[in-house]
């Protein structure tokens, strides 16, 4: 039994809203995950800019050339790890020691500078288990292919509709026009951009659809906020060590 107009023109507003919050997120954790990159890599990535007049394309293709970028300092650092391993570098510094006659606490000293040379970068680390950006270019790869990639982000939520909603209720108004045309064109354009074909309902079908990108989008999301998190509770330790 299909669902009232009404309840699927409320279900599609919600996802939307859900949508553009969702990318909000996620661009806000993309760029601290980056700063934090680029202070412990030393690379120069640029920060992610979410622009509500932009389409969703050039966000996700954005973040796709991000993780990508990030990927390939990963994947550069842990070969070099690879093609030296730590055995051999202990062992021709253990023999230089040797030939010297260092005191044991020279030796407790090589071995120290030894390790420390020898350690993955703890956001190599981190990024590398699970393979978290792996996972993020799949993610978005396919996020990629839903039909809403021409739409900006300001179809899916509008800052100005709240702020007329607000003023509605305190009894001023900011616009000559109705709260609810903003709304109404809006989700048109939504349900045009989802309409499939064949549909019975097609306000049904588009909200239906839109609530499957949002869930498509949960993964993307998780993924930077646990990454994020470790790495902000670990880094700082490391940032005020070696600043001394």
């Amino acid at each position: 039994m299909s669902s009232k107009p009404e309840e699927d023109k409320e279900r599609l507003a919600q996802a939307a809203n859900t949508f553009f919050f969702h990318m909000q997120n996620i661009a806000s954790f993309t760029n601290t995950l980056i700063e934090l990159f680029n202070h412990n890599m030393n690379t120069q990535i640029l920060l992610t800019a979410m622009k509500e007049d932009g389409k969703v394309k050039d966000f996700f293709e954005q973040m796709l050339k991000i993780v990508t970028e990030m990927q390939s300092v990963v994947d550069a650092m842990n070969k070099n790890m690879q093609d030296e391993p730590l055995h051999s570098k202990i062992a021709t510094a253990m023999s230089s020691v040797v030939e010297q006659g260092t005191s044991v606490k020279g030796l407790h000293q090589a071995a120290k500078k030894v390790f420390k040379n020898a350690h993955i970068p703890l956001i190599v680390s981190v990024l590398s288990h699970g393979n978290v950006l792996g996972i993020l270019i799949s993610s978005i790869t396919l996020l990629m292919k839903f039909p809403i990639m021409n739409l900006q982000l300001s179809d899916f939520y509008r800052k100005d509709t709240k702020e007329q909603s607000d003023a509605t209720t305190s009894g001023t108004s900011t616009s000559s026009g109705p709260p609810e045309t903003n709304t109404t064109e809006t989700l048109k354009k939504l349900q045009d951009a989802l309409q499939e074909e064949n549909a019975k309902n097609p306000l049904e079908s588009a909200a239906s659809q839109l609530e499957e990108i949002v869930k498509t989008m949960g993964p993307v999301l998780e993924i930077l906020q646990k990454a994020t998190k470790t790495l902000e509770t670990s880094i700082p330790v490391l940032k005020k060590v070696s600043d001394k």
